[in-house]
């Protein structure tokens, strides 16, 4: 993938994941690897560096909608999408999501996200999405006729 790739400049020019620091890396064939740079604006405790959930869960999710949209090449809105934390984020987020079924009408993706600053890349959240995958309305909110 290159910078001119049309997905990563779909879910690079978010206003959304502008503000978070979320970059989409990765988007080929299923596969999707993004990162956040983690701040002072992204804790949930004024005493400690400790991301607030809602973080971590964009970040899974952004790379999760990426992983399906470069599959089907035009926006896949979230349909549902669940998260289990397994320890708190201090620093760094790094996330790789993985299309495990896509049907015609909705792709199943699986992400990880693990702390970026480690060397092993301890496990921060796992979590699995549901994204629609089938043909979007004219009138849909999503930047369609600007398809990846």
């Amino acid at each position: 993938m290159t910078d001119d790739d049309p997905i990563l400049a779909y879910f690079n020019r978010s206003p959304y994941r502008d503000l978070l620091d979320i970059e989409v890396t990765v988007a080929s064939e299923g596969h999707a690897e993004g990162r956040l740079a983690f701040g002072e604006k992204h804790s949930s405790n004024r005493t400690r560096a400790v991301a607030q959930g809602g973080v971590t869960f964009s970040l899974a999710d952004s790379v999760g909608g990426a992983a399906a949209t470069s599959l089907v090449r035009f926006p896949t809105p979230t349909i549902d999408f669940r998260i289990d934390y397994l320890a708190p984020a201090t620093g760094d987020l790094f996330a790789t999501a993985d299309v495990v079924r896509e049907g015609g009408e909705t792709a199943v993706v699986d992400v990880t996200v693990v702390d970026a600053d480690e060397a092993h890349g301890s496990e921060i959240a796992v979590g699995r999405g549901v994204y629609k995958t089938g043909d979007l309305p004219d009138d849909a909110p999503w930047d369609i006729d600007q398809r990846a």
